[in-house]
């Protein structure tokens, strides 16, 4: 623990001293968008990043899907994103989901297609969990889901939303849709192993990065997929993966005064959501697939991350593991 806190402290200094080295990021220029008629997807929109970007592309007039856990969190995240757009969106809608809980994505993508029968536009892959220690009577790092166990940071993060864009994906091809999977510079961070997906068998914070390089090996080799198989109209989604940035975030729990510092050093969630929103929505993303996107630029990432027969493996261990809530 004592090690940990060092280490923070230095990086913290060091972080803060070499972003100002950077040019801002602009905000969106609202007038140049219409997103009127659009169904957008958030995960984790109740709160930090995905409330961000929500209130941004909620100003702009699209239907939102708030597919959160917490309904009160939720429907007051859709007050401020209501208020937000000065009162004039009121097509934003609260929607269960359970990333912990495969039968509740599933039901999540029931509800969405057959019941409620709507098109999906922007698929954002956003919600997630960061825990930096072991605290197991707090953050228990298995998650029972039936007669399976999978790790917690791992459903989180990678495995729910690989069921929940598997589930969806025939929307969103037909819908020529934009798949942003949030992921994290720290994917570089440590190896890869396959049998974390369903234990606990490494270092608390290393789960959490390799559960980012999940999401890059996912990104890549769906892109690949969609490639060999768009539909007969020749339509097809676009997905990739976005580090949105080093920003203080709600999902990490710090002790204090590490969180006083952590907060005022780093950047906020709302310029964070800047770049998300501009992948999400601008014509010069409107093509570009299977690309790690930082700030709006395309940089690469891991050197492992391309290893292209990893990637083959997690999709089919990763399909293997939901098969039952695919039907």
């Amino acid at each position: 623990m004592y090690q940990f806190i060092v280490l923070f402290v230095l990086f913290t200094i060091i972080f803060y001293f070499v972003m100002g080295l950077f040019t801002p990021t602009k905000d969106i220029e609202y007038d140049k968008y219409d997103l009127k008629g659009k169904v957008v997807i958030i995960t984790g929109s109740n709160a930090g990043l995905g409330k961000e970007v929500a209130k941004k592309i909620g100003k702009l007039g699209a239907h939102i899907i708030f597919a959160c856990r917490n309904e009160v969190k939720a429907k007051e995240a859709i007050k401020e994103v209501f208020e937000f757009s000065n009162g004039e969106n009121d097509k934003l809608e609260f929607m269960k989901l359970d990333l912990l809980s495969l039968g509740s994505i599933r039901e999540f993508a029931n509800q969405f297609q057959n019941v409620k029968k709507l098109k999906c536009d922007i698929l954002i892959n956003n919600a997630g969990i960061m825990w930096l220690w072991e605290d197991k009577k707090w953050n228990n790092p298995i998650t029972k889901n039936g007669g399976n166990q999978f790790n917690t940071q791992f459903l989180a993060n990678y495995l729910g939303h690989f069921l929940l864009t598997q589930l969806l994906l025939k929307n969103l091809m037909e819908n020529q849709a934009r798949i942003l999977n949030i992921s994290s510079s720290v994917h570089s961070f440590g190896g890869f192993s396959m049998e974390n997906l369903i234990n606990d068998t490494s270092y608390t914070f290393q789960t959490y990065c390799q559960s980012k390089l999940a999401q890059i090996y996912s990104t890549y080799y769906l892109d690949t997929l969609i490639n060999c198989s768009e539909n007969e109209n020749g339509n097809k989604a676009t997905i990739n993966a976005i580090h949105p940035g080093i920003f203080a975030s709600e999902i990490v729990n710090l002790p204090f005064p590490l969180n006083r510092l952590y907060h005022t050093v780093f950047k906020s969630a709302e310029y964070c959501a800047r770049g998300i929103v501009k992948c999400a929505i601008d014509n010069q993303f409107q093509s570009i697939s299977g690309k790690y996107i930082d700030d709006t630029k395309i940089i690469n990432s891991s050197s492992l991350s391309y290893n292209k027969e990893i990637g083959k493996q997690l999709y089919n261990h990763s399909i293997d593991l939901v098969k039952d809530y695919l039907n």
